[in-house]
Formats: C-alpha cells, structure tokens, sequence
C-alpha cells in the first residue's frame, strides 16, 4: 500500500465517520509503523547474538515479551525503549536516535536527574553501558541527594548544564553535578506541573455545584489506577517525571479535549497525538467524536475513560492494553 506521511494519515482520519471505517481503511496504512519496528528488534536480536531468553533478562522483562516485540508488538514506554538500547550496545547518539523514531518520545533530557544519569552511564569508559548500572547509579545519586542536597539556588539554561556535564568523568563529579543541578531538574517541567494543577483546579474538581470535591474523591469514584494517582502526588510535589502513556491516560481521566491533551504533551517536551500510531489514532478520532457529540464533561466523571476504552477494545489492537488497563 505505500508509505503515507502523517499529513496524509491525519487528513484520512479526519474523514472517518465510525471505528468501522477507522479499522478498515487507516488500520492498514499504519502497519508500516509496526513492520518497522519488528525489522528494527529482530536486527537488533540477529546484530547483538542474544537469545531471547538473554535479551529479555538484560531488558528485565519475560521472554515473551521479547517474542511479542519480534512479532511487530511496541513497547509502551519510553523506559522500556532505553533498556532495549542499553541491551543493543548503543551509545549516546544511537540511543537518542533509537527513542526519537522507534519510540516517538524525547531524546535523552540534560534536565531531567534520571536522564543525566542514563546519558553519564552511556558516555563512561569505566562503568559498563547496563541497564542495571544505570539503575544502581541512578539509586545512589538519588539517596545522596536526599539526605545532602546541597546549598545551590541556581536555574540553570539547558545549554549551561550540558557544558557543565561535557566534562564528567568520575562518580564524585557526577554527584556534585546532581547537588548543583537539583533546582534546576526540578524546575524542568514546572510549566507542565502548573498546567495540569491549573486544569484541575479551574474543571470544577475542587468544587461540584456546592459540594467540595477532591481529586482524590473523584479518583475513587472512578476507579483510577494507584499509579495514576501517583502520578498526581508526584505533580503537586514537582517531581513526577512524565511518561507518555501515563500522561495521555491523565489527560482522558481529566476529561481534556484533543487540543487541551496536546498541549499537556508539548509542554512535557512531547509531540502531539500521533495519527499514524495506531492506539493514539484511536484516541484522537474518539476525542474528536466525543466534542463534536459534547460527551466530553467538566464534572469529574468518567464517561470520556470510558468512550475512549470502548474504541480501543473496538480496534482490538495489542498495543492498547496498557492504556485500556488504566482507564
């Protein structure tokens, strides 16, 4: 069927009357997203000489998540695209390149604590280039900011930090990097924490006619997921680092329309909904059809969760079940 640009996949999906006619002719254009990928992980498979038994412990996953992947199933999260290039061998560049095309999700963030780390373990001639590593040192720099985070005040500019961090080499300096920083990662996505608390405070989750509501209130009643509501503490205490998927579901649970969701993912450092990923099509054509049908309420509920999760069973796309199982 040839390869079709986004521009082209958007304009067809904003034709589709119904998720009969979205399964039966985007569907099919989006298979080169998925085929590309399965030559991508069983390139990578074939390069590195890994059983899948091997890879899969590498990327701490089962081994049938492995055989998944080399069948054309996505990984869903942009963490789990990082263990994959760690068990690939891939260095910085490679890494960056791998997320932004395979896993539609930003390169590795010089303000981002836990994507500093990733980059010092990626750029080291002395600590193995692991995922475990990554892990371990992330885990040590993290406790040792807790218990010294150091004196600094500074914000710095993205281009500073990374001049700073151009010339890391050892593990004292990576720390002392971490405790200069420590402002500067938690300010790094302060305008997406004031974005979401200023949505839900001007939606009427804090009021509902004359009856106080908290969001925790209106979580329970709508049975969202613990992580999900971790994702909110984590917000309001300006520590949460944003997961893509997590955020699209944050968004449906908080009843945003298409532009307002979009918005969310700019200022996390994100690209818009993506028409020619299948489960985010999905999703877009059902926030386009829930405004035009006004379903989308400011009230709390969970009526939008509910009329995107009923397209996505509707596509039956393997991709969709993590973010069906949070909604």
């Amino acid at each position: 069927m040839g390869v079709y640009d986004t521009a082209v996949v958007s304009d067809q999906l904003s034709r589709c009357d119904d998720i009969v006619e979205l399964k039966n002719q985007i569907l099919p254009i989006l298979k080169d997203q998925r085929s590309q990928w399965e030559g991508k992980i069983n390139e990578i498979l074939k390069t590195s000489r890994y059983s899948c038994k091997e890879f899969a412990a590498l990327c701490k996953v089962s081994e049938p998540a492995v055989r998944k992947w080399k069948k054309g199933s996505l990984p869903q999260s942009r963490d789990m695209f990082i263990r994959i290039g760690f068990a690939a061998g891939y260095d910085l560049n490679q890494m960056n390149a791998f997320l932004q095309r395979y896993g539609r999700c930003p390169q590795l963030y010089i303000k981002s604590l836990s994507d500093s780390v990733c980059m010092f373990v990626l750029n080291s001639k002395h600590l193995p280039h692991t995922y475990k590593c990554y892990e371990d040192t992330l885990a040590y720099v993290m406790s040792e900011l807790e218990r010294d985070s150091g004196s600094s005040l500074l914000i710095y500019s993205s281009m500073q930090m990374s001049e700073y961090f151009a010339n890391l080499n050892s593990m004292e300096e990576l720390l002392a990097f971490a405790k200069k920083c420590a402002p500067s990662f938690a300010d790094a996505y302060r305008k997406l924490y004031d974005y979401i608390l200023e949505y839900m405070r001007s939606n009427s989750y804090d009021i509902v006619g004359n009856r106080y509501v908290s969001i925790h209130s209106v979580a329970s009643e709508s049975e969202w997921s613990s992580s999900l509501l971790h994702c909110i503490y984590d917000i309001r205490n300006r520590k949460w680092f944003p997961l893509r998927q997590k955020l699209i579901s944050l968004g449906l649970h908080l009843n945003m329309n298409l532009q307002e969701l979009n918005e969310m993912l700019s200022l996390a450092k994100m690209e818009p909904l993506y028409s020619k990923n299948p489960v985010e099509a999905t999703v877009i054509f059902a926030l386009v059809e829930a405004e035009l049908n006004d379903r989308i309420f400011r009230d709390g509920s969970n009526d939008l969760c509910l009329f995107v999760k009923e397209k996505l069973i509707q596509m039956d796309l393997q991709e969709s079940e993590y973010l069906i199982n949070d909604l």
